[in-house]
């Protein structure tokens, strides 16, 4: 390895140190973040096209920012990145917020991505907007839309869902966990204890929610199971393309 490349190396490593990283991101020079969720064996059963080209994208809930960067990296012409800026601002459970310090409640959601930004080089253009609060007035609409795991995390996954359409011009691109032991029709209420995680969806629940909150087209476009990495437990997915 080369003085520059080793340099470059260590300047990356001793950015990314100390953060709570919930994705792990590739950052160049050997240098992997460490997360919650590792995508890279799993990102091609997520129904992204392999190539974005000239299209104008939005990734909701970005977080660390893994996916507005592998759509940029995908040749979008334009991505925007939403998320709350605090984690005051999360859906918490009111006996979990009351347990947490102002200095807590106030810490950045997503301390991970401008770092990430700035070693990638990055022209995400990340907007501190809440799910809730999207609409076609504030951001336009988007060819295409990314929602990932963000479904179970919500007090309101419908009004979410709801607003995700609105801003669709082609398709969203929505991937969430299910229960494959759940009935049909059900969806198990958690109580927002583990993670802020207040739903557990059967198949079917899923991909109805998604259609009843406004999109025309619901199209499973595959079934796949993430690794949860603090405790080795494999979460199913399932993909689906909506479209308005």
């Amino acid at each position: 390895m080369s003085a520059t490349i080793e340099v470059q190396r260590t300047r990356k490593q001793n950015l990314i140190n100390g953060i709570d990283w919930y994705h792990t991101i590739d950052l160049g020079d050997g240098v992997i973040t460490p997360g919650v969720f590792d995508h890279s064996s799993v990102q091609s059963s997520y129904p992204l096209p392999a190539r974005l080209d000239g299209l104008r994208v939005l990734d909701v809930a970005t977080f660390d920012g893994y996916w507005a960067f592998e759509m940029e990296r995908r040749g979008a012409a334009e991505v925007v990145a939403i998320d709350v800026k605090r984690k005051a601002d999360l859906d918490l459970p009111p006996h979990v917020r009351k347990r947490m310090s102002r200095e807590e409640l106030d810490s950045p959601a997503g301390h991970g991505f401008p770092i990430a930004h700035e070693i990638l080089g990055s022209k995400v253009r990340r907007e501190f907007l809440s799910v809730y609060d999207l609409s076609p007035e504030r951001l336009g609409k988007f060819d295409v839309v990314h929602v990932g795991s963000l479904l179970l995390h919500l007090w309101n996954p419908l009004k979410a869902l709801a607003n995700v359409c609105s801003v669709t011009r082609q398709y969203a691109v929505i991937a969430d966990t299910y229960s494959r032991k759940l009935p049909s029709n059900v969806m198990r209420y958690t109580r927002g204890a583990d993670h802020c995680a207040w739903w557990v969806f059967s198949y079917r629940t899923l991909r109805e929610m998604i259609g009843d909150a406004g999109f025309e087209s619901v199209e499973l476009k595959s079934k796949f199971r993430v690794r949860h990495i603090p405790t080795n437990r494999f979460m199913s997915h399932a993909g689906f393309h909506a479209r308005p």
